[in-house]
């Protein structure tokens, strides 16, 4: 076999260039061949490194009612914060993905809900950056309810302590 009958081996060479500005831009060539001769073809990408966006700390009003769906009733809940992380308190006959109202309550504050209407159940929903378009926290969630329903026909209050002996046990839920 003549040496003619090869083909021509082409190299492949990668150049790193990297500026100042935390970006940089590879080349690479790649073999590209016919018969009798060598050709080369390069491509050219860019990365570039960002700065992480900041974490966003989002909250609402302390007492604002962030949803609501028909308080037509006389119930009234006191909700009493004594931790330094915000809750959303969520009130429902049922579903709490379904419920008659959810209001805000900042860390170490406390609001009060009108027009709760029958029994009802109480859901807690505590985390860091609340989102309004979602109503949920986007980091470090917890989620719980009481475990014993309300009536509507009393005036409750609730404190948001944890406590030996408290006279009103919690349970964990999935996330809602």
């Amino acid at each position: 076999m003549s040496i003619r009958s090869w083909f021509a081996v082409a190299t492949i060479a990668t150049a790193v260039l990297v500026s100042g500005c935390g970006s940089s831009t590879t080349t690479t060539s790649s073999p590209k061949t016919s018969p009798g001769s060598s050709v080369a073809a390069s491509t050219t990408a860019k990365t570039s490194t960002a700065p992480a966006a900041p974490l966003l700390n989002r909250r609402a009003g302390n007492g604002e009612v962030v949803q609501e769906n028909g308080l037509v009733g006389s119930g009234i809940l006191t909700i009493v914060n004594d931790n330094s992380a915000d809750y959303a308190i969520v009130v429902t006959n049922g579903d709490p993905k379904n419920p008659q109202a959810t209001i805000y309550v900042q860390g170490n504050s406390q609001a009060t809900l009108n027009g709760i209407a029958g029994t009802y159940y109480v859901y807690l929903k505590s985390g860091v950056d609340w989102d309004q378009a979602t109503l949920n926290f986007t980091r470090d969630r917890d989620f719980s309810k009481f475990d014993d329903p309300f009536d509507a026909d009393s005036d409750w209050e609730i404190e948001l302590k944890p406590s030996i002996g408290g006279n009103a046990s919690t349970s964990d839920v999935p996330a809602f």
